[in-house]
């Protein structure tokens, strides 16, 4: 099948070849802007969405200082307003139960689901970071420790979250 754009709306048509009829990018970056703090950025581009989130967030107690988002381009203009609750955002501690209470103040009809899945992208980098932080992993760590000593000690605090630190 491939697709045959019609204005904004796509058709399958059959015709037996394959063609790529809709991509999405989802790009996030982490900077440590000061001693504390962390900016995280991420942004989701496709052929009718160009959203942008911004997060800062203290490293020391988790919280999130600075929410904000803009919609470039969104397929209607009522998109727009999914924005509105995200400086609601501020306060926040990225830990347990943190993506429910996110879904449920700027999720479903509170907002853009483009933009809660740019937000759950972000919290779980945020937490990756800070995870990685606690463990020194972006220090010396390889040089003094071995990969099975890294897994052990990781595994304290990511318990079967993947094979690596699967419960033996």
């Amino acid at each position: 099948m491939s697709a045959r754009a019609s204005g904004r709306c796509f058709s399958l048509v059959a015709t037996g070849e394959n063609m790529d009829i809709f991509q999405r990018s989802i790009h996030s970056n982490v900077k440590q802007i000061d001693g504390g703090r962390i900016l995280v950025t991420s942004s989701l581009l496709d052929l009718e969405h160009s959203l942008h989130l911004e997060l800062v967030v203290r490293m020391a107690d988790r919280t999130i200082e600075s929410a904000k988002a803009s919609m470039s381009k969104t397929p209607l203009t009522r998109c727009s307003k999914g924005v509105d609750g995200i400086p609601g955002l501020v306060g926040m501690v990225i830990d347990r139960g943190v993506l429910r209470e996110i879904h449920r103040r700027v999720g479903g009809p509170r907002g853009c689901a483009h933009l809660v899945e740019l937000l759950d992208n972000a919290v779980r980098l945020i937490s990756m970071i800070l995870i990685g932080s606690s463990l020194n992993y972006w220090g010396d760590l390889k040089s003094r420790m071995t990969e099975e000593e890294i897994i052990a000690e990781g595994r304290t605090k990511l318990k079967n979250t993947c094979l690596v630190f699967a419960e033996e």
